[in-house]
């Protein structure tokens, strides 16, 4: 039961990810993300990084940030 509580959690995250990426006109950055839903950056992270091999977002470099919108 711990388990469906967690999977339930991530992808309520990845829904809101998703959803705050569509809304937004410039793509956002893992932590521009992690400031708006209070997560750590590396949840942020790991997230947008499954969203990424889903193929729901696209994500991609500008120095050292990474930035994701939709795909």
């Amino acid at each position: 039961m711990v388990n469906s509580t967690i999977v339930c959690k991530r992808e309520e995250l990845k829904e809101k990810i998703v959803e705050a990426l569509k809304k937004s006109k410039n793509p956002l950055s893992t932590s521009d993300l992690a400031v708006l839903f209070k997560k750590a950056w590396h949840t942020m992270d790991r997230t947008c990084l499954m969203l990424q091999i889903d193929g729901r977002v696209e994500g991609f470099k500008v120095g050292k940030m990474n930035l994701w919108r939709i795909k």
